[in-house]
């Protein structure tokens, strides 16, 4: 039997996602931390244990929180006793946002922290500079070490809101240790580093797709749509990581308002490219809110334009994203190659956002997607980031496997080929052993009519019939140049009449099939294949005084393409229970031709019927030819 490995594309893909899902999850682990630190920031609704006023001629004047956040320049002081649960818990650092506020700190009256040394830092005596800013710009962050033995001491801190800053809240407040900064620090870090990476990745594997179809003189410029959105997303992202980190601005150069919209626009350029029907439909949808809003934004920049430097007209980047949902499913409906895969994973990927977002909102939890969900206004630049980042994914991942596809058919295509090739060998060798077979028996065809006249003067009826019946075997055993008008299925059955006579196997033949049959030749060439060579392989095992002959059937009923092999076998076939297919009694790794030949019957809307009667063994189908419009 011959074997022919199975089709796994359907299970490669799931287990493909699967491992996807497996590694960003493990990367994911790296990008988060349980540490914590501790907010004693004082709130509206509570101020978190803190007694907060401010001295009038040393007569504390308590003050509401509110109060507090109205600070106008004057001297606030927020007191507080640490309590040892505190200290025991490994809180080490006192941390203060220095920018918004100037403030010194006390512990037990004694001083730990100033914002400036030349004031009188006593407590009740501090005066803040209203023209102190810090650092130019940042203002000053402040993290300072709690002596040991702070538990239960009276931390008070003398604060006074930073004037040159308009708009500010109330002092932040926290507790923190090395370890927890630490751990804080390298989630950040990865967060941000993490997401570069493969985006940067992902960029150099498109590109190296790109190279490798031009390789092959497939121009899938599309492809750089895609590479270039991988990059732009990587960029943003480090863009991130400069504004957090306060590092040196090496994007500069970069229009960085524009990255946001052409992450998310170039993925959907790539999406228009692929469309057929419905691209012109789908173009306007798209091109005009993208041009409109990078235009907007080189608009921003130019300083008599400053005005449309809001970023509130990227709202009309939802209508290309609202307006694909409708033509992906319009491809698909058109058996878009690129759609039958993208359209699926696009509803899919919705519908889990969408249902994460009913459970955060079933749960009363909230999240970044039921956040943007509720106020897709006020969160566009998450939108745009996160749709962004998913279109480009699944079209990069659909443009792997198509091109995976694509080299698969290519070598399917040149493994028919090499198929054929054989076949027109062999088909050649018999057509020659058939002509020397010819040519012989033309030679001596005189002779044998002189002989035959001879015996039939001399009455001699019984040797003359004998003669003739040798000489009829002879000829039986000269193959046919011909079996069918059908060049492939002509060359199949020709082979399998040369293979049988090797093994002295008797081979009767009845095929009636068109040269122009709509089925695909690497589908015929499996399945007539496989069924001549099981025969022929079963029959070829048995004993000389058994019935080594094998009956193939093949012709054209309507729309409909016979196939029939009747072999003779002597001893049971095991039977799949579920498959109702032959297994193969050479074991393991063994019986796919069986499978495909199942496969091949199925794709033509029949089934492989096989069937054990006694002695004899009969695989049967009958495929249902293709019309013009399937």
């Amino acid at each position: 039997m011959k074997t022919i490995k199975p089709k796994w594309n359907m299970g490669l893909l799931p287990l493909y996602a699967v491992i996807i899902l497996l590694a960003a999850s493990f990367l994911y682990s790296y990008m988060y931390t349980d540490a914590e630190r501790l907010f004693l920031t004082p709130v509206f609704t509570d101020n978190n244990g803190w007694e907060i006023y401010r001295l009038e001629d040393g007569v504390k004047k308590n003050i509401t929180v509110e109060e507090l956040s109205e600070n106008s320049g004057e001297t606030i002081y927020l007191s507080r006793t640490l309590d040892q649960e505190l200290e025991d818990g490994g809180y080490t650092i006192l941390e203060l946002d220095g920018m918004a506020w100037q403030e010194s700190v006390f512990l037990d009256g004694a001083l730990l922290y100033t914002a400036n040394p030349a004031l009188d830092n006593r407590i009740g005596h501090v005066e803040f500079s209203e023209e102190y800013q810090g650092i130019q710009g940042m203002g000053e962050y402040v993290r300072l070490s709690l002596p040991p033995g702070y538990g239960g001491k009276t931390l008070t801190i003398a604060a006074a809101a930073n004037t040159a800053i308009k708009e500010h809240s109330t002092p932040m407040i926290r507790l923190s240790s090395e370890a927890v900064q630490t751990q804080l620090l390298v989630s950040d870090a990865n967060r941000i580093s993490i997401p570069a990476a493969v985006c940067m990745t992902a960029a150099v594997l498109l590109l190296g797709l790109f190279f490798y179809n031009l390789y092959y003189d497939r121009k899938s410029f599309s492809i750089l749509l895609l590479t270039l959105a991988a990059l732009i997303q990587a960029l943003r992202i480090l863009l991130d990581f400069e504004f957090r980190f306060s590092s040196h601005f090496a994007l500069d150069f970069i229009t960085s308002e524009l990255l946001v919209p052409l992450a998310y626009g170039l993925p959907l350029l790539y999406l228009l490219t692929q469309m057929k029907r419905w691209k012109k439909w789908y173009a306007p949808f798209l091109l005009i809110p993208l041009v409109l809003s990078v235009g907007l934004h080189i608009m921003g920049r130019i300083p008599v334009f400053t005005a449309v430097s809001s970023y509130s007209y990227d709202a009309v980047l939802y209508i290309p994203l609202l307006a694909l949902g409708v033509f992906v499913v319009l491809e698909w409906k058109d058996r878009n190659t690129v759609y039958r895969l993208f359209t699926p994973a696009f509803l899919a990927v919705t519908a889990v956002i969408l249902l994460d977002a009913l459970g955060c909102a079933m749960a009363g939890k909230a999240s970044i997607l039921t956040s943007i969900l509720r106020m897709p206004g006020y969160f566009l630049y998450e939108a745009f980031l996160y749709s962004g980042g998913i279109l480009l994914f699944l079209a990069g991942g659909i443009s792997f496997l198509l091109t995976v596809k694509k080299a698969a058919d290519t070598q399917s295509a040149l493994s028919v080929m090499t198929a054929r090739n054989e076949l027109v060998k062999e088909n050649i060798r018999s057509i020659q052993e058939s002509s020397t077979e010819i040519s012989a028996m033309r030679h001596d065809m005189l002779r044998h009519l002189h002989a035959m006249l001879d015996l039939s003067q001399q009455g001699e009826n019984k040797r003359l019939e004998s003669y003739l019946k040798e000489l009829a075997e002879e000829t039986e055993d000269i193959l046919p140049l011909q079996v069918c008008q059908h060049p492939l299925v002509n060359a199949l059955v020709t082979r399998s009449l040369a293979s049988a006579k090797r093994e002295r196997i008797q081979m009767e033949y009845h095929v009636e099939v068109p040269a122009d049959l709509p089925v695909t030749d690497s589908d015929l060439c499996i399945l007539v294949m496989n069924m001549l060579d099981n025969a022929i392989e079963a029959v070829s095992s048995l004993s000389e005084e058994k019935k080594r002959t094998i009956e193939l059937t093949m012709h054209v009923r309507g729309r409909y393409l016979f196939i029939e092999t009747i072999n003779y076998c002597e001893r049971a076939v095991l039977v799949d229970a579920e498959t109702g297919l032959f297994i193969s009694m050479k074991g393991p790794g063994h019986g796919y031709g069986m499978k495909a030949m199942s496969e091949i019957a199925k794709k033509y809307k029949s089934i492989l019927q096989v069937r054990q009667e006694g002695d004899t063994v009969m695989v049967r189908t009958a495929l249902l030819i293709p019309g013009e419009k399937e």
